[in-house]
């Protein structure tokens, strides 16, 4: 007879979808650098064989950078790829660590909610004007502006269930093992 399975905590559950989504968005933020060596290749191309570079490249490189840096923040935090100093993680009980992670993410989340709610209102300020950045050619920024408080939810959204899993492990109801 086989024993019943403990049922899969919630946070679980969320964590598995939410990264779910934050793969995509990693994706969509990896295809980016393609288009970026891509469209970056061709104009330096075109300068050298024929003295005469694409017009816009430059400013279409700067905002697509946007969907670069900040569609892929939440997944760089699920695979724990931002910096981190561990020296003294490393040396302390699983128990420690998670104390110790909770204070680090809750001090992130607080920055992220800063930067996040700042980057909102000049989002807004730039969506209201229909915002453009003049160059070479008009790039309509105000789209790559409201993205940037959008990775900052999203970072934050992860922040709050990486917090949530150690309180879980503090409570016993996921294993110490997995604390990073």
């Amino acid at each position: 007879m086989a024993t019943p399975s403990a049922p899969t905590p919630l946070v679980d559950t969320l964590s598995e979808a939410y990264r779910k989504f934050c793969v995509v968005m990693a994706f969509i933020s990896g295809l980016t650098i393609a288009v970026m060596m891509l469209s970056t290749t061709v104009d330096a191309s075109a300068r050298y064989f024929f003295n005469a570079p694409l017009a816009g490249i430059f400013e279409l490189n700067e905002v697509i950078l946007v969907i670069c840096v900040y569609m892929g923040l939440a997944w760089t935090q699920i695979e724990r790829g931002h910096i981190r100093v561990t020296a003294l993680a490393g040396r302390v009980p699983a128990r420690a660590r998670c104390y110790m992670n909770m204070v680090a993410w809750s001090v992130s989340f607080l920055f992220v909610f800063l930067v996040g709610y700042q980057s909102c209102l000049g989002a807004i300020e730039s969506i209201r004007l229909w915002e453009f950045r003049w160059g070479s050619v008009q790039m309509p920024i105000w789209w790559a502006k409201s993205l940037v408080p959008i990775g900052c939810w999203m970072l934050n959204i992860q922040l709050i269930i990486d917090i949530w899993k150690d309180i879980e492990r503090l409570r016993g109801r996921l294993p110490m093992e997995a604390v990073d």
